[in-house]
């Protein structure tokens, strides 16, 4: 999903802290270039501007403009032929430090970078810090025989960064394990942060709420199940398609949130063949890409919300990281392992099934369905637990003190000029590939 509907905008004579930072977030695609890293990076940098912070943004040209409060500057990430170049717009920035967001395959073909690398190590070397999200790790050897070349590539190229980094964050407490013991002797640099919400919550009355039911066919009493996400064969969304034929309430709506344009060719082909076959294409409604603030008010319409993913990696998710935040009850799959679902209460925030298939989904959904007392209070739980520990405010709270929070044995069980300061906020178009984007008064409104 490519989220562009809150765009946050300084006041002009906003006054900031002389403590504050100064950070070039480095992302490969930014809005309005879709990516969920691109859309994270988004988020992140806009809220480190709400709490006063000095924020720039250094990503690939886009083929629009990019109104937005935040500066931007724009430069091709190819590959070495960019990388003095690269090295010069960010050390011409002046940040304390760099924020890398970053999934492999975004920038290599086989998920590995050393160009990257090279970089990093550059930036070590002129005394520039640099932090890491790293939103996927190695493909596993078991899984991939057949690649066994590519994952350890992608376990070289993962060392090297963590090597030339002051601290690198991961979404599951599984992941900085699995790093920690791969390498021992950087343990200390790996961080626990879980995903936050890419879609700003936008206030919604109930007269607003009904008539979005109504005037996607929903009626009195119809139970509306919603999902969210890329549409990717590996993700099952085959299994909640097949679900809702199984479900006792055969008035149920299901809403499949997500932008079709971005899916493997054919399987959301396959997915409307399987709705077709079942006789409940009439039910389902594909509302291709939406904004932020319309992925809002879907999300808020609807009663309850399925994650089929067959993993139960609710903290790598940001797609139920925004039901969350938006106070939906979740049927979620349960994690074997446990390990990445330990701030999670089955029947308290979250409703867990054994296993993504069409029976299990059912019966979940069913249970909720049939308990309205225990809909709402999962969904009130949820996004209490939301706000208390995935919300930006906590993430961008450790963020400013120096990512030190969360590691894995702290898993919560329980250039000045070139910086964005608000409309006008006064950079300079640099010569050669690179252009800077200015905030301006253009930018949406939050």
């Amino acid at each position: 999903m490519c989220c562009l509907g809150r765009l946050v905008r300084a006041s002009p004579d906003q006054d900031f802290n002389t403590s504050a930072m100064r950070v070039l977030i480095l992302a490969k695609r930014f809005p309005p270039l879709c990516c969920g890293v691109g859309d994270y990076a988004c988020r992140m940098a806009e809220t480190l501007v709400e709490s006063g912070e000095l924020v720039v943004v250094l990503t690939e040209p886009a083929d629009t403009p990019r109104h937005m409060a935040i500066g931007v500057r724009e430069h091709t990430l190819g590959g070495w032929s960019d990388l003095r170049a690269v090295t010069e717009q960010i050390v011409g920035a002046g940040p304390d430090f760099v924020q890398l967001e970053y999934s492999g395959y975004a920038w290599g073909r086989w998920g590995v970078a050393w160009w990257l690398n090279a970089l990093l190590f550059s930036l070590r070397g002129r005394g520039i810090p640099v932090r890491i999200g790293l939103h996927e790790t190695a493909i596993r050897m078991r899984q991939h025989p057949l690649q066994i070349p590519v994952a350890l590539a992608q376990w070289v190229h993962i060392g090297l960064m963590i090597a030339a980094a002051e601290t690198v964050s991961l979404n599951m407490p599984s992941r900085v394990e699995t790093l920690g013991r791969v390498f021992p002797w950087w343990r200390a640099k790996l961080r626990y942060r879980p995903n936050s919400s890419n879609i700003p919550v936008e206030p919604m009355s109930r007269e607003e709420r009904t008539r979005f039911r109504m005037e996607r066919g929903v009626r009195d009493g119809q139970p509306v199940v919603a999902t969210l996400g890329m549409f990717h064969s590996a993700k099952r969304y085959e299994e909640l398609v097949s679900a809702i034929v199984r479900i006792r309430d055969a008035r149920t709506n299901l809403w499949m949130l997500g932008d079709v344009g971005m899916a493997a060719p054919g399987y959301v082909d396959d997915l409307k063949a399987i709705a077709h076959a079942a006789g409940v294409e009439g039910r389902v409604w594909w509302p291709g890409r939406l904004e932020a603030g319309n992925l809002s008010r879907a999300l808020q319409a609807a009663d309850v919300f399925v994650l089929p993913q067959p993993d139960g990696h609710l903290t790598r998710s940001g797609s139920f990281m925004a039901a969350a935040a938006h106070g939906l009850p979740v049927v979620a799959v349960r994690d074997p392992d446990g390990r990445d679902q330990v701030e999670f209460t089955h029947g308290k925030n979250v409703w867990l099934v054994a296993q993504s298939t069409p029976e299990e989904l059912a019966n979940g959904v069913d249970a909720l369905l049939k308990d309205a007392r225990l809909t709402r209070e999962l969904g009130n739980n949820l996004r209490q637990l939301y706000e208390e520990r995935f919300d930006w405010r906590v993430t961008v709270g450790r963020f400013q003190a120096g990512g030190t929070a969360s590691a894995v044995a702290d898993a919560p069980n329980q250039g000045p000029a070139t910086f964005a300061t608000g409309p006008g906020g006064g950079v300079s178009t640099p010569a050669g590939k690179a252009r800077i984007t200015a905030a301006h008064a253009g930018g949406t409104k939050p």
